[in-house]
């Protein structure tokens, strides 16, 4: 059963109510279980923290939504950075893994993508299965943007990131700019991409 931290409050709550209407329990043991309690509620919530996805907050609804997908981590920094500089812009921006795309809220402004490529041009791991069928037709009529992560070397260049480029424009998503190519995390490539895309956010 899934339990979010709404619900862990509340059943800590009702938790330590149970406690202290328990008769004929001494008033240091109430106050014991009490503290037991909470410090368990405390590693539960930590717990739940770390096995969150990024951006899986069904509640929020930001100007963007980052997705990412990696096998090394590079593409989820990328991400990271730019909810960090969009944020800086006065826009709400959340991460999200690629493959995890389907619980999260379609974005108010736009999706942008951040899409590694991984061996002859194959899915990474946070990006295998990331559309059923039905993920990329919730984003009819966005807007998206990709910023495709390879390495030249190989014969498939950027070969996935085009892909789900191609999915989501097939089921009806606007792309806001032509998909920005990146060899090994080349930095000119990097500031081609912020600079077309912070207009877009003007």
């Amino acid at each position: 059963m899934k339990i979010g931290l709404k619900s862990l409050c509340l059943l800590l709550g009702l938790a330590l109510l149970l406690v202290w209407q328990l008769e004929g329990l001494a008033s240091e043991r109430r106050w014991g279980a009490s503290i037991a309690l909470v410090l368990y509620a405390g590693v539960l919530a930590a717990a739940l923290r770390r096995a969150r996805p990024d951006g899986a907050d069904t509640d929020a609804c930001p100007d963007y939504r980052v997705a990412y997908a990696t096998e090394t981590g590079t593409a989820r920094q990328l991400a990271q950075e730019i909810c960090k500089r969009l944020r800086k812009a006065g826009f709400t921006a959340a991460p999200v893994a690629l493959n995890q795309l389907s619980t999260v809220p379609v974005p108010e402004r736009a999706l942008l993508l951040v899409v590694s490529t991984t061996g002859n041009g194959d899915a990474p791991k946070t990006g295998i299965g990331w559309d059923d069928g039905e993920v990329s037709m919730r984003y009819a009529g966005c807007p998206f943007a990709l910023l495709a992560l390879g390495d030249r070397n190989y014969p498939r260049f950027c070969a996935f990131g085009l892909d789900v480029a191609l999915h989501l424009q097939a089921a009806g998503a606007k792309p806001l700019f032509a998909p920005v190519q990146v060899s090994q995390a080349d930095p000119r490539m990097l500031d081609v991409w912020f600079r077309q895309l912070l207009p877009k956010a003007d």
